[in-house]
Parts: structure tokens; C-alpha cells; sequence
């Protein structure tokens, strides 16, 4: 039997210390790992080490009573989300840790509605009891924001200590000693409550089943395995969310939560049916001695080494058959449907590609949010730059929720990420390559354009000695949306032939505004009257004569500065709404609305882009970390005269 689970939720929920105890209790490793001593299977990248957190998806094999289990151990922080959702698309089913001490936080919801979008089986595992909360408040505030919550478990506590767990389902009780479970009897105190969860346990798995039902309400018996059968497709069919409890800490229920996964979760097949071997690659990763390894979700069939895939790039031979355990690569005798594949050397594979023998599958995709921060970054040295490029292209292979671009108005290479954190550590990952960079804040991409109608004259004259230059231009410039070139010439004054080398010649000299530089938008330029010569008239005089015109005209039109305007949306907990709100107003931001979604309030506005580029900071610092925001270019707007003439002196002083 084969579980292939995505452990997701909020950073800080404890996922990587209960993957590690998973493994540690199976007898993957002698001895758990901590996040803090930087020694855990999972987080085994320098960049993991330093900052202390997940920054990829882990593979965590787990073996339990002769079972493989597949754990995909995924960040908690939505810089990471790319990670996150790779993990979710290989999974057939998803592990939502929540801290007992946090309770439901936006990390929770963000992976819970991204495995609702595909459809996956879920449940939560609640970590941390042993250092406090309320678990049934908390079991209230799940079934409130996440809908049909099961508890499996329930806490056994002991003198006012938490020893041990209830297992609703079926009626026992277990005391933990040294991580071992000794069966005890439920407390007297405790026999009412747990009969209740009991009943709504039953008869909210009874009212999934049709046949059930009809049975239960004619008073029949409902036997065991029938019940446990129902609460499997209940589960699966995403129609009940069962709620474990689960200990790192204390080394509590976690044999619990195993069988749990065996008997709710669905196997393979049940997703994907029989057939012959079909997989898709979730995760690249670049090692400095492997060279590219691609690791790809086997949905269907079986493999063995020396078979072959086919996939867009070509066939794909694999000589051995190998899966991951964090760093380490694990070979195979033989691969069933929903082992996790590790393929080494994988130049050819990129992160979304599908691997089929025969019949070719569609598989599920989360689409990427937009990235929201930047930084121009600059190499230190010409050795650097010379290496930036390959640097670059293995960055965004391991990792395409990154997005670089060259801004050809600023001169930066401009690279963008999903947070502060996300991009901090990408330029450590540059680092490792070799490529040291600096790394600053990008120039804004101001406009100019125009507030009123203006015309004039560009005439292009110059005498050489034989054939001359001549070129007249009378242009009109008038506000407009976009931009609007319009050939009024009559009676053939300048020839129809040199009409495109106007027009060469007014966008060119709109690349570089009056005010300050910064390219021209929003204009309507109307040509409506000239001259030409028969002999000294060409294209090329003729566009410089556009060019002077254009000069000349647009510095009469009232001409202004306009900066890029975003559409932000935040999320964070309601009570730090407020802050949120000032703070807004404060970057000249034009709050458009506010609303629900779950138990977050999402706060939509319009902000400049120069008052945004740290924004993930501060709201970090206003939200301790619970918040979260999303950015769209929406517009140009004017920028505020005080302001304008400081960008504008800023600007020449750097000329």
C-alpha cells in the first residue's frame, strides 16, 4: 500500500519537526533532527541552515508496517509558494499542520483553498499540544473557516497534563510513553464528551453514505467495516476532513496519525486508476555533483530500471530507479504508482513536464500568483558577469515562480520574487553558483506626457556640398488614452513616401521626455503640414525634422509626470485591519474597498509603485508576519507636483 501526502500550512506549524519524528519513529534516521541545530533531513540547504526555515519541498520516505508512505515536506512561507504547490500537485492528498498554540492562520487557508482547487482530499494534523491551547476552541474555529472537520482525535489528559490521545473512532484511549502508546482506559470525567464526538463522528460518516443511511435510520446495525469504509470514500471524495492530533514534541500519536493516513487518505489508484506508466515532473533541482535532478510524481503504472518514458524533449532512459530522503538519493528496485522518482542528470526536464509509455495524461497544475517584490541586482565583478547569465537560467530552472527581466528604460536587471525573503534567498542561491551580486532597490519606471493641445514646426536643413538634407514638419500634439499617429497632409505637401519616417522620427524623440528623460505616453500626434524638397529631401531628414518637431511641441503642451500605479490587495486578520488602512494612506494609496474570505480581511487599494518596493517588510511589521498581498499593474497616474519636481531634480542630478 502507497500514500503519496503533501504536509502543508502556515510557517511555524511544526511540519518539518513532525516530518522529521515521522521518520525518526519509522526508523528512517537514529536520532530527530531540530530546525534549530540546522540537522533535520528536510532542510538541508545552506540557505535552510542559516535562515532556519523550509525553503524547498523535502521527500520524506516513510516505511510503517509495511507500508510506504511518501511525505512531501513543503515551506510554509508564501515566498515559497511555487514549492508549495509543486508538492500539492504530486500529493493525492494534503496534510494541513496547525499550531495548537497559533490556531488557523493565513498560511492554513492559502494551502487549504490551493488543495481545494485541485481537488485533493484534505486533512489536519494539530501540532504542538504540548506547549498549550484550546484544541475544542480551535476544532471550532476549523469547522468555521474550513468547513466538514472529523475529529479522529481527541486530547487524554491526566492530572492536567496531556499524556496520551482518545481515538474517537474507535472508542480507545491511549497513554504515550516515550513515544510508545500503552492502551489505558477514557477517564471518567471524559466519558460524556467523547461519546458525543463519537456519535457525530458516526452519523456524520453514516450521512455520506446512502446505503448507510437508509440502514441507520431503519435502526440496523452499522458494522465497523462498513463504517470504516464509508468514512475512506467520505474522505476521498472531499465530503469529511478528519482532524488528528499529532506530536513532535511529546513523540504523541504519531502511530496514530500513520494508520490515519492509511485508512482515510486514498491509495493511487483510486485517483488515477490502472495503466501503464505516466508521471510528471513537480521539482527541479540543480546539485553541484548530480547535476540537474528532476523529481517527478509517478501517477500510474509500474517501472523498473533500464525502462523508459517518453516526453516532449525526447525518450527518457532510466538506467536506475532512485527516490530522495532530503539530500539523499535512494535506489529502487522498482517503482509503483505514487513513488516520488528522483532523476539525476535530468538536463532535458523541466518543472511541469509529463513523462507517459502509450497513453499521454493530463495532470493537475496550480497556477503561480504574480511575483510582488523586485530588486535590481548588479554583478561584482566582471568575472560575475560573465558568469550571471548560466547563474541566472539555473535559478529560474529550479525555481520559475522567480522572474527576471532587463528594463530597457532603467538599464537594471531587474529580478522578482514572491517576498523579501524569497529573493534574499535566491541571491544566496546565486552565491552558491559562484555569482556574488549586489542587490538594491529598482528604479521607477516614470512617463511623461501631455495636459493640453500644442503645434509647431521642425524643419531639417543642411547643405553639404552636393545633395543637401531637407525635411519640414508641422506637428500638433492633443492629450490622448494611448498614443494615436494621424497623417492629415493634403495637396502634397510632403510626399505620402516619408509619412513612416515621420512617424520613426515622433516615437524616437517620445523615448526621452522634456521633463526629465523618461519616455512620452498618452499623445495624439497629428501631422498636418510641411515642406519638401525634390532633390535634398529624404527619410532620413525627415524623420529629424519629426524628431525637432516633436521637441519642440511637447515642451508647449504642459507637460507632466506620471508614475505607475498597482493594485494591491492585502490579507491579514481582521484586528490588524487598521494599521493596515493608515498605513496605506500614508504611500498615497486610494482604498478601493474591503471584504471576507474566511477568516481573513482582504483590503484592496490603489498605490504607487515607488511607495511598494518594501512593501513586504513593513507589512510584515504591522501584521507580525500574518499578512500577505498580491500586486497588478493597473495604470499611470500624475505624480504630485512637490514630489514630481524631486524625481525630476533626482533625475538630472544623475545625468
Amino acid at each position: 500500500m502507497i500514500r503519496t501526502v503533501a504536509l502543508v500550512g502556515h510557517s511555524g506549524s511544526g511540519k518539518t519537526t513532525l516530518g522529521e519524528a515521522l521518520l525518526f519513529f519509522t526508523g528512517g534516521k537514529d536520532r530527530m533532527g531540530r530546525v534549530e541545530e540546522g540537522n533535520t533531513t528536510s532542510d538541508y540547504t545552506p540557505e535552510e541552515k542559516a535562515h532556519r526555515i523550509s525553503i524547498r519541498t523535502a521527500v520524506l520516505p516513510l516505511v510503517y508496517r509495511g507500508h510506504r508512505i511518501y511525505l512531501l515536506d513543503a515551506p510554509g512561507y508564501a515566498d515559497f509558494v511555487g514549492e508549495i504547490r509543486g508538492a500539492l500537485e504530486a500529493a493525492d492528498a494534503a496534510v494541513v499542520a496547525v499550531s495548537a498554540e497559533n490556531g488557523v492562520q493565513i498560511g492554513t487557508e492559502r494551502a487549504w483553498t490551493v488543495a481545494e482547487r485541485l481537488e485533493l482530499p484534505r486533512m489536519v494534523v494539530v501540532t504542538k499540544l504540548e506547549k498549550g491551547g484550546d484544541f475544542f476552541a480551535l476544532l471550532e474555529d476549523l469547522r468555521a473557516t474550513l468547513g466538514p472537520i472529523l475529529p479522529a482525535h481527541l486530547p487524554l489528559c491526566e492530572g492536567g497534563a496531556w499524556v496520551g490521545l482518545i481515538d474517537v473512532l474507535h472508542g480507545r484511549a491511549f497513554r504515550y510513553e516515550k513515544g510508545r502508546p500503552v492502551l489505558t482506559s477514557i477517564p471518567e470525567a471524559e466519558r460524556e464528551r467523547v461519546e458525543k464526538y463519537r456519535l457525530e463522528a458516526r452519523e456524520a460518516i453514516i450521512e455520506t453514505d446512502e446505503g448507510l443511511l437508509e440502514k441507520y435510520l431503519e435502526g440496523g446495525e452499522v458494522e465497523e467495516v462498513a463504517l470504516s469504509r464509508a468514512f475512506h470514500e467520505a474522505v476521498r471524495k472531499g465530503q469529511l476532513y478528519p482532524v488528528a492530533i499529532g506530536s513532535a514534541g511529546a513523540l504523541i500519536g504519531l502511530d496514530m496519525l500513520l494508520d490515519l493516513f492509511l485508512e482515510a487518505l486514498p491509495a493511487p489508484e483510486e485517483r488515477w486508476g490502472e495503466g501503464p506508466p505516466a508521471a510528471k515532473v513537480f521539482k527541479v533541482q540543480v546539485d553541484p555533483f548530480m547535476g540537474q535532478v528532476a523529481f517527478a510524481r509517478l501517477y500510474r503504472g509500474r517501472l523498473k530500471p533500464g525502462d523508459s518514458l517518453q516526453s516532449d524533449n525526447g525518450p527518457v532512459r532510466l538506467a536506475h530507479l532512485y527516490t530522495a530522503k532530503g539530500k539523499d538519493l535512494l535506489e529502487l528496485e522498482e517503482a509503483e504508482a505514487g513513488t516520488i522518482l528522483a532523476l539525476p542528470k535530468a538536463d532535458q526536464l523541466h518543472k511541469g513536464m509529463t513523462l507517459w509509455q502509450g497513453e499521454r495524461l493530463q495532470f493537475p497544475s496550480a497556477r503561480l500568483p504574480e511575483p510582488v517584490a523586485m530588486r535590481a541586482i548588479f554583478p561584482e565583478s566582471r568575472a560575475d558577469e560573465a558568469k550571471l547569465g548560466d547563474a541566472l537560467r539555473k535559478l529560474l530552472e529550479e525555481d520559475p515562480s522567480l522572474k527576471f527581466e532587463r528594463n530597457p528604460e532603467t538599464g537594471e536587471q531587474v529580478l522578482w520574487g514572491m517576498g523579501e525573503l524569497h529573493l534574499e534567498t535566491a541571491i544566496e542561491r546565486l552565491g552558491s553558483y559562484g555569482v556574488r551580486v549586489i542587490a538594491r532597490l529598482p528604479k521607477v519606471p516614470y512617463r511623461e506626457t501631455i495636459r493640453k493641445k500644442a503645434e509647431g514646426q521642425g524643419k531639417h536643413k543642411k547643405q553639404t556640398g552636393g545633395h543637401g538634407q531637407y525635411g519640414d514638419v508641422w506637428l500638433r500634439l492633443e492629450p490622448h488614452e494611448d498614443y494615436a499617429f494621424v497623417w492629415e497632409i493634403t495637396g502634397g505637401v510632403i510626399p505620402t513616401k516619408y509619412m513612416e519616417a515621420v512617424e520613426a522620427g515622433i516615437k524616437e524623440a517620445a523615448r526621452s521626455g522634456p521633463l526629465a528623460g523618461y519616455p512620452v505616453m498618452g499623445f495624439r500626434a497629428v501631422v498636418f503640414n510641411g515642406s519638401y524638397h525634390e532633390v535634398d529631401s529624404s527619410d532620413m531628414a525627415f524623420q529629424l525634422a519629426a524628431q525637432l518637431a516633436f521637441k519642440n511641441v511637447v515642451a508647449q503642451a504642459s507637460p507632466t509626470l506620471l508614475e505607475p500605479i498597482y493594485r494591491l490587495r492585502v490579507f491579514a486578520p481582521q484586528e490588524r485591519v487598521g494599521d493596515i488602512l493608515s498605513d496605506l494612506q500614508a504611500r498615497r494609496g486610494r482604498i478601493l474597498g474591503m471584504e471576507q474570505e474566511g477568516a481573513l480581511a482582504v483590503v484592496s487599494a490603489e498605490v504607487p509603485l515607488a511607495e511598494l518596493l518594501e512593501y513586504g517588510r513593513a507589512l510584515s511589521g504591522l501584521t507580525q508576519g500574518t499578512g500577505a498581498y498580491s500586486l497588478e499593474f493597473s495604470h499611470y497616474a500624475e505624480v504630485p507636483p512637490q514630489l514630481a519636481q524631486k524625481i525630476i531634480a533626482e533625475r538630472k542630478a544623475e545625468a
